[in-house]
């Protein structure tokens, strides 16, 4: 089973993905000089594509990029009649609803909802089965993140990876539309 990663092998989640001993290709701005927030680049990526089995879409694109990168892949699938597995990297962030001007968390909803309509392929009658899972994780261990916030509870990038590998192996024709994952916060005596 052939994989292409949208994410950079050598940070976070990508590199976790990195040493899980799957068949994988990356490209990311850092890594094979894709900048997958420039329109043509997505292009390029959907039309790669075709000759994986499964793409990963790890990489934090701003500005609606990841959207628009996961929508060139599924119409270039739908375009080929391919039948291919999406998984797509969001961030728990999609849930909350804040009083901010902050615009990470509408993107990761807008990313959430195309994912959950994407997912509805499989479930139709279509000349093609596109199977479709979007995970939220809450924060996780990466140097950025660490350093932002060095009190927060984080998830191991290696576990997500793991979960990853997991959906990989999931029977063809069982889709996982949705994950969320989250650390656990233990709730000392004073906040009970």
């Amino acid at each position: 089973m052939k994989i292409l990663v949208a994410g950079n092998p050598d940070y976070g989640l990508s590199q976790s993905i990195a040493k899980s001993q799957l068949d994988l290709d990356f490209c990311s701005r850092t890594y094979g000089n894709w900048d997958l927030t420039q329109y043509q680049m997505q292009i390029d990526f959907a039309e790669k594509s075709l000759d994986y089995d499964v793409v990963i879409s790890v990489s934090c694109l701003w500005k609606h990029h990841q959207t628009n990168l996961v929508q060139e892949v599924a119409r270039k699938w739908i375009e080929h009649k391919k039948d291919g597995y999406l998984i797509v990297v969001g961030s728990s962030a999609d849930t909350p609803v804040k009083g901010t001007a902050w615009m990470y968390p509408a993107e990761k909803k807008a990313l959430r909802a195309y994912c959950r309509q994407l997912s509805q392929i499989s479930a139709g009658e279509n000349e093609c089965s596109i199977k479709v899972t979007y995970i939220s994780p809450g924060n996780m261990h990466t140097p950025k993140q660490d350093k932002k916030m060095p009190n927060t509870p984080k998830l191991d990038t290696d576990y997500v990876a793991d979960v990853i590998k997991w959906l990989i192996n999931q029977p063809k024709d069982v889709n996982i539309s949705e994950i969320c994952l989250d650390k656990v916060i233990k709730l000392s005596s004073e906040n009970k």
